[in-house]
């Protein structure tokens, strides 16, 4: 599965992204639903992980599934819903939709919460509107016109044409018409929610939450079914939800419950337990990334500056036997590792934990002065005082490239002073000072703020590409004529775009959208703490390298190679034949280190991506079951990466100095000689192959067949014979190739080196790690998706106000999205396992709504004139047949029952049958 140049795009790519995020959210071990329904549990899981919250299994059914999901049952609950003018009708409707015994969440209904905030202004800007006086057009014009530009507001007309296309397809005609129960059922029943057409009280709801707030111009006159009255149906039930959040630089959790309108502080509260969150790395709820970033790096450093050198307890460890003796040799190498065991977790933990105690928000000030403490007492004290102890031992050595790590290891350590130091003064200071502005905007709180803004981005690029699907259906011209409905020819359209894809961002522009930070806003991209780590630790190897070459240098060897130099020839220094390699070795190593660490982010960001479009597989994938175990693996991240670019540095600069050693070497001087004139002859000859059958392929081969065969013939059997004496070469060039990119990939753990069929040596994985650094990727995904903190923040405003959402706003926004994005009706996880949508009728149109009266006139005439049925009639009709086999044995009786018959189909299918035998 290594990275792909293309990706899906357009609406394909959004429905793929739902899909993941499903499969991120879903905890189940063996196996994962397709259908990409949420259940309690999985929202109980979510909640605890990323947030902290204590929740039960049956306040998540009571009062997340049973509004905004279906199947409740054993839920006996009265809803006390007075927001934004509902009634007590709303809270007897969601106790007599409880009828099953177990509740979720469906894809459909998932999305229909991801699109509250984008409705809530839609429906603000047609509230501005209508707030305008007629003088004032021309300047809300202008207004609307910047909005409808604006990549996180959706466009002004869009709650309009949606309303147009579910009336054209439930009615016949986009004519808005009066809003009644009749109207409501009809599209309901359209849009095969056939159960909820039959609920008296539900339609009741439904057009008190439409006209709540609607006014007539002309007194006694119905209410009409517009774009005003459509979009308070859609958003009358979630007022609480303030679209001010995405603007804040706060996190969701402070959105929610710690905001400081006087709104928020009403409500429930809720149980949070202690995360201890200043080393929670999988949701990185910490307050500054940069502080735990480069406190890994500084861990290293002081581990192999201050604690990796002999002490006592390396010495008490050392066995009094025979060291010839097998068993002994054993023994001391299980007793050695396991000190190193302890005194890197023992040690690590305590220094890890303590100096990470203040790095959180809100942070006791004891606990600030704690981690300062740490700080100073592991990093930077050791540097100006020498004890030692039975543990460490702070006695410095100027072997090799020790006192470079000291000096690392104390500016690093003063640099790691800052962030903490800086936060114990914004404290004192008031919250208008820069000082606090800027710290702010530096913690990690802005990271979150940049999620929740992607949030708003991708769901408004999720709508606007839904609308391009239309508008490539309405260009085939379907329904001018008025045949098809706007749903049958958007699914069709669909299908047209579902194969469409596009260039992934190269190196350059990855890089510049992390610049622009257009990735952090736009996408919601998380940059996970192992990746960042790791990268800086590449850093500090390209010193350390750099810092290898005056210990090479000073060795015994190679001056005892210089001084034979030196003799070589008497009066003039050959030493630049040892020096150079040396040198030229050090450049290779560095340019290796350099092309590691400036790929790993882009690689990141291109996998995660991958993952979230579609372009490699998710929820109905197999292989992604892999990925949701053993995800503790993904601490191994940081240790390979370092050691893995320390490794790959140096045998990659040893073997260019080597090469070029061997190439100026005086002793190998006439030997290498004859080797490049083998080298220059074959890539002479290859070259001249190489040009005649450029000619010979023009002239003679066209696709996979030949103009002239017993030329071709003649001409392979040449080819052939000469190939195997130039095979050897060709060998031996592929083997250094594979041992070259080999090297270069010990350092990539983020991408597969070895393909499907060659990573596996029976039931044993070769290489595992870059299945470890995609699980640690998905794993921050599903903690901090754009759509997956947006849908925590839904769960959060329902626990903390029982009256955000209700049944009817629920059912008002599955048929904005229905109307909208057909393509996500099969998603729709009713209480039957059948899905009408699943089955396929004649010429792939499903004639489920009302056709306009002078279309059916012609057809009826027309039918009459022949005898025989029309086309019309026999779809029709064939709808209707499929539908009583399909559903009067009892699976869904209900459609039927509640859907109003189509006149026309009367005594059609006699006719079709008897046409059908006679065929």
């Amino acid at each position: 599965m290594g990275l792909q140049k293309r990706r899906p795009c357009g609406a394909v790519a959004d429905v793929n992204e739902l899909e993941y995020i499903s499969a991120l959210h879903q905890t189940g071990k063996d196996e994962l639903r397709e259908d990409g329904s949420i259940q309690a549990c999985d929202i109980v899981a979510f909640l605890m992980s990323r947030h902290g919250i204590k929740v039960a299994e049956e306040e998540v059914e009571e009062k997340i599934i049973c509004t905004f999901g279906q199947q409740c049952t054993g839920v006996d609950r009265m809803q006390h819903d007075n927001h934004s003018g509902t009634s007590t009708t709303q809270s007897n409707i969601d106790r007599q939709l409880v009828t099953s015994t177990r509740g979720c969440l469906d894809l459909i209904q998932i999305l229909a919460l991801l699109l509250i905030p984008l409705l809530l202004k839609a429906t603000q800007t047609l509230d501005q509107a209508q707030q305008e006086s007629n003088t004032n057009r021309r300047e809300l014009g202008t207004c609307l016109h910047s909005q409808k530009g604006d990549s996180r507001w959706p466009d002004a007309d869009i709650v309009e044409n949606v309303l147009r296309m579910m009336l054209h397809d439930a009615t016949g005609d986009a004519t808005l018409r009066p809003l009644t129960k009749e109207l409501l059922r009809q599209i309901l029943c359209f849009y095969g929610e056939a159960e909820a057409s039959n609920n008296e009280q539900l339609l009741e709801a439904m057009l008190l939450a439409a006209t709540s707030q609607a006014s007539t111009d002309i007194e006694g006159e119905p209410i009409l079914l517009n774009q005003h009255s459509f979009a308070h149906g859609l958003t009358h039930d979630v007022q609480h939800y303030n679209i001010e959040f995405e603007n804040s630089v706060t996190t969701n959790f402070q959105d929610v419950f710690l905001g400081e309108e006087e709104a928020l502080k009403k409500g429930n509260s809720v149980t949070t337990v202690r995360t201890f969150s200043s080393i929670d790395y999988t949701a990185d709820t910490f307050r500054s990334k940069s502080f735990v970033v480069l406190l890994w790096v500084v861990w290293i450093l002081t581990y192999f500056s201050y604690l990796h050198s002999e002490n006592i307890l390396l010495t008490l460890s050392k066995l009094q036997c025979d060291q010839m003796n097998f068993g002994c040799v054993l023994a001391q190498g299980i007793l050695d590792w396991l000190i190193i065991m302890v005194r890197l977790s023992v040690l690590g933990s305590i220094f890890i934990i303590t100096a990470s105690s203040g790095n959180v928000s809100n942070a006791n000030p004891f606990l600030t002065v704690v981690g300062i403490c740490a700080i100073l007492l592991f990093n930077v004290l050791p540097f100006f005082f020498e004890v030692s102890a039975g543990v460490v031992t702070t006695e410095k050595s100027t072997e090799g490239i020790r006192p470079v790590l000291y000096y690392l290891t104390v500016i690093c350590g003063f640099i790691l002073l800052i962030d903490p130091v800086m936060n114990t003064i914004q404290r004192l200071l008031p919250k208008s000072s820069l000082l606090v502005f800027v710290k702010k905007h530096m913690d990690n709180t802005r990271l979150e703020a940049e999620v929740k803004r992607a949030a708003s981005f991708k769901l408004n690029r999720l709508v606007r590409n839904a609308y391009d699907v239309h508008k490539v259906a309405e260009q085939d011209g379907g329904i001018a004529q008025g045949l098809e409905t706007r749903y049958g020819i958007a699914m069709l359209a669909f299908a047209k775009v579902s194969d469409q894809k596009e260039e992934l961002d190269g190196f350059k522009q990855t890089w510049s959208r992390i610049w622009s930070r257009a990735l952090f806003n736009d996408e919601g991209i998380w940059l996970t703490t192992h990746v960042l780590s790791g990268n800086l630790a590449q850093v500090i190897v390209c010193v350390l390298l750099a810092a290898l070459f005056p210990t090479v240098y000073s060795s015994e060897l190679f001056q005892q190679g210089l001084d034979y130099l030196d003799k070589l020839v008497p009066g003039n220094s050959q030493r630049w034949r040892l020096v150079l390699p040396l040198f030229f070795g050090l450049v290779c190593g560095e340019l290796t280190i350099i092309s590691i660490i400036s790929k790993y982010i882009p690689s990141s960001v291109n996998t995660v991506i991958q993952f979230r479009s579609g372009g490699f597989e998710s929820l109905k994938g197999s292989s992604f079951l892999k990925l949701r175990y053993a995800l503790d693996n993904s601490s191994l991240l940081f240790g390979s990466i370092f050691w893995g670019t320390f490794y790959t540095s140096v045998i990659m600069g040893f073997f260019f100095m080597a090469l070029l050693g061997i190439i100026l070497w005086p002793d190998f001087a006439q030997l290498i000689g004859i080797l490049f004139a083998q080298i220059i002859g074959i890539c002479l000859t290859v070259m001249l192959k190489w040009i005649v059958l450029r000619g010979y392929r023009k002239v003679n081969q066209q696709g996979y067949y030949r103009k002239s065969v017993a030329f071709s013939n003649v001409v392979n059997i040449i080819l052939e014979s000469w190939n195997l004496a130039l095979g050897i070469g060709y060998m031996v060039i592929r083997g250094l190739f594979f041992l070259l990119a080999a090297t270069m990939f010990i350092g990539r753990v983020d991408v597969p080196f070895l393909s499907q069929d060659a990573c596996f040596a029976g039931p044993v994985e070769l290489d595992s790690f870059p299945l470890m650094f995609r699980k640690d990727l998905l794993l921050h995904d599903a903690h901090r998706h754009p759509y997956i903190e947006r849908l925590g923040v839904m769960y959060m405003l329902k626990l903390r106000h029982d009256d955000f959402g209700n049944k009817a706003g629920t059912y008002w926004r599955l048929l904005f999205i229905y109307a909208l994005l057909p393509w996500m009706r099969k998603y729709r996880r009713n209480d039957e396992s059948l899905v009408i949508s699943e089955f396929k009728f004649a010429a792939n149109r499903i004639w489920t709504g009302r056709m306009p009266a002078e279309s059916e006139q012609s057809d009826e005439s027309s039918g009459q004139a022949a005898g025989v049925p029309t086309e019309l009639e026999m779809l029709r009709a064939e709808n209707t047949y499929l539908r009583k086999v399909l559903f009067e044995q009892g699976k869904r009786s209900h459609l039927t029952s509640s859907c109003p018959q189509d006149p026309t189909c009367s005594g059609v299918l006699h006719s079709l049958q008897t046409s059908m035998n006679t065929v």
